[in-house]
């Protein structure tokens, strides 16, 4: 791992199998928290950023969403006062149109 992607990129589960009594398979994959946005701007191109932390990528999310007019929605200045970061990214699906779209999720890695 390089200096440029210390902290960014680490070991996360990909899948996992369960057996009958209880064993579970678990496999890990080298991955990165991603956070995308698709919204008006951008005549709908959708931007990604890389975050160290699903927390990091849930906070920056839900003040990109705050951002882009739930600043006016009571229900989401709750959510987002009280850190309630991915409750505020489901209000921003919730409220936009179907091709909008804020979503933090992993992005795994391939070997090159």
């Amino acid at each position: 791992m390089s200096a440029a992607t210390d902290g960014f990129v680490g070991p996360r589960i990909a899948s996992q199998t369960f057996h009958p009594g209880g064993r579970v398979e678990t496999e890990r994959a080298p991955a990165v928290w991603t956070l995308a946005h698709r919204g008006y701007r951008g005549s709908g191109r959708l931007d990604i950023w890389v975050y160290r932390t699903k927390q990091l990528a849930l906070e920056a999310g839900a003040t990109l969403a705050m951002e882009c007019g739930l600043d006016e929605d009571p229900h989401a200045q709750t959510m987002f006062k009280t850190r309630r970061y991915q409750a505020v990214l489901d209000r921003y699906e919730e409220t936009s149109p179907d091709s909008h779209l804020l979503r933090v999720q992993l992005a795994f890695l391939q070997p090159e």
